[in-house]
């Protein structure tokens, strides 16, 4: 078990992650094409996103953070259908080519295996610690992700789609953030 200077430490990395104010919608699109690659990179996170819950199978934990983790991977199971639907009905929209360098695509393996190997390998409260950093993380990245995406899409329906996922993916680091701050804070 972790000391308790270690769970301040990175309930504050956690919470600085996320943000502590509400941020507001994401603006209007500005002139220009979205991202060639932005949509292929939402593809792979939705993707892996979608199946987080599938942890919770092999661990038991606490209700309310099996809620949140299942709440992430509800919304991003159906954001990665509805995405994959635009890319069957727009080819132009590649979801497969997300353009990233070898050496990018390497780190960001090692990143996962070494994260799935620290989840697979504890339980408890460090299990969910671990967890919610992790998808801390990942939805920091889906809002920045989706919020790009919003400033350059000049499809509406396409632009109606990643303004909405901004939206859930929000809520879903507002929930996660208040969970944290129920488990994590120090006295």
């Amino acid at each position: 078990m972790t000391n308790p200077p270690v769970f301040a430490l990175a309930s504050i990395a956690f919470l600085s992650a996320l943000g502590c104010a509400s941020a507001p919608p994401p603006p209007p699109p500005a002139a220009g094409a979205p991202s060639a690659h932005g949509y292929a990179l939402l593809y792979e996170i939705l993707g892996q996103e979608k199946d987080v819950s599938k942890l919770l199978v092999v661990k038991r934990e606490r209700d309310d953070f099996e809620a949140v983790i299942n709440s992430i991977s509800e919304v991003t199971g159906k954001a990665y259908d509805d995405l994959g639907e635009l890319g069957e009905a727009n080819r132009s929209l590649n979801l497969t080519d997300n353009g990233l360098p070898a050496g990018e695509r390497a780190a960001r393996e090692a990143i996962a295996a070494s994260k799935r190997n620290a989840l697979l390998t504890e339980n408890g409260e460090e299990f969910e610690m671990l967890m919610a950093l992790a998808q801390g993380e990942a939805l920091g990245y889906l809002v920045g992700l989706t919020e790009s995406l919003s400033r350059a899409e000049p499809d509406p329906g396409r632009l109606a789609f990643v303004q909405a996922l901004w939206r859930d993916a929000r809520r879903l680091q507002e929930s996660l953030l208040a969970l944290v701050r129920t488990r994590y804070r120090q006295p």
